[in-house]
């Protein structure tokens, strides 16, 4: 009986392997022109590009992380940063970038969502007179009417009608949701009769101002700019305790303090704004898809209408019923008769494109209603 030697099992096995490519071309070998990578070499690759990543962009998210309530999350995310930082500033990264930002025309040291920048100075502006008299039959009636019940008490002055050379002046200021509404608010009035200024800053508030001193910016923006008409849009950052611009303590969230101190801070801005005769549209927080965060969105509503109804020239507009499903709850969508959109971001916050535009005509017509805006200003 024959025997199989070494040299025929491997010539058989030669042969099978053959047969086996000749018949399956594609089992042992990669496609062409693709090459595969072991597992552990992409995570490899993906970890230095996120390292790389954070090295250049360390600073401006150490700065970032600043913004956040004290919490946990915020104490690891300072400690994670602060040796990538040192890092990128020991190589010699953070000056590239820094460099490439003010290329850019950005200041890399300002504060996250940048510095004022206007388009006219103040003394570029005519002087207009801050006591133009009450519209007849016009303005808002306080709550309390301070009338001996005879009725509504008007507070409120009339806007000036803008013209061609005499352009109305408007700010829009606050949190990444003013960012939002201010870019759509220069599509919704008319170039022609306004001017606008954006100044919406990402992750600001009233909280912080050791991070961004909102009440020093909006005195700048009143002495540089004198806006007849300021859109406020803040808060959402705010659920967390006030510091003072030091970067102190003032007053623990979660203290019987809190809500007055913050609703203070809220008038002191407001009185700013509308201390040279302007006049403040004081846009609401809209409801979340987050239903945990209802409570503090309301809270914050609260404040913001009690401080409108206590100061002239400032209105509170609405925007949890005005965009809430007729329950009060959350959708994404807005229904205009017949016709419906999707209005809301997917991150349930903040609105799309379509929905700061709908946000801002309504607030024009808000403004008209309150402070007889002339609607040649945004109609079209």
């Amino acid at each position: 009986m024959a025997t199989m030697t070494d040299t025929d099992t491997d010539r058989t096995s030669e042969q099978r392997r053959m047969h086996r490519a000749e018949a399956f071309p594609t089992m042992d070998a990669p496609p062409k022109g693709r090459r595969g990578m072991a597992a552990g070499r992409v995570f490899i690759a993906m970890l230095v590009c996120l390292l790389g990543w954070g090295v250049l962009y360390g600073p401006e998210l150490q700065r970032t992380s600043r913004a956040q309530p004290e919490s946990l999350r915020r104490t690891i995310s300072l400690a994670v940063l602060a040796p990538v930082t040192w890092m990128s500033d020991l190589v010699g990264l953070s000056a590239v970038t820094d460099g490439a930002a003010s290329a850019l025309g950005r200041d890399p040291d300002a504060p996250v969502g940048g510095t004022v920048d206007f388009p006219i100075e103040v003394e570029d502006i005519p002087t207009f007179s801050p006591t133009v008299p009450p519209s007849p039959g016009g303005g808002r009636p306080g709550k309390g009417d301070g009338n001996g019940g005879q009725g509504p008490v008007v507070r409120d002055t009339r806007m000036r009608v803008p013209t061609g050379t005499e352009k109305l002046r408007i700010a829009v200021v606050g949190d990444s949701l003013a960012a939002g509404i201010g870019f759509y608010a220069e599509r919704v009035f008319k170039p022609i009769f306004t001017d606008v200024v954006k100044q919406g800053q990402i992750s600001t508030g009233l909280a912080r101002p050791d991070f961004f001193n909102w009440p020093s910016q909006m005195q700048e923006i009143v002495d540089r700019f004198r806006p007849d008409l300021t859109i406020v849009m803040l808060g959402e950052n705010d659920n967390q305790s006030l510091q003072t611009p030091g970067g102190d303590l003032d007053t623990a969230i979660g203290t019987f303090e809190w809500q007055q101190a913050y609703e203070d801070r809220v008038e002191r801005f407001a009185t700013i704004a509308t201390s040279e005769g302007g006049h403040v549209i004081w846009v609401g927080l809209p409801n979340e898809r987050d239903e945990g965060r209802w409570a503090f969105t309301q809270r914050q509503n609260d404040m913001f209408e009690r401080v409108a109804d206590r100061l002239p020239n400032v209105a509170f507009y609405d925007t949890w019923t005005e965009f809430a499903k007729p329950d009060g709850g959350y959708t994404a969508y807005w229904r205009d008769g017949n016709n419906v959109k999707l209005i809301r971001a997917d991150d349930g916050v903040h609105f799309n494109g379509d929905g700061y535009t709908v946000v801002m005509e309504n607030v024009a017509r808000f403004t008209t209603d309150e402070f007889r805006l002339d609607p040649k200003t945004y109609d079209a």
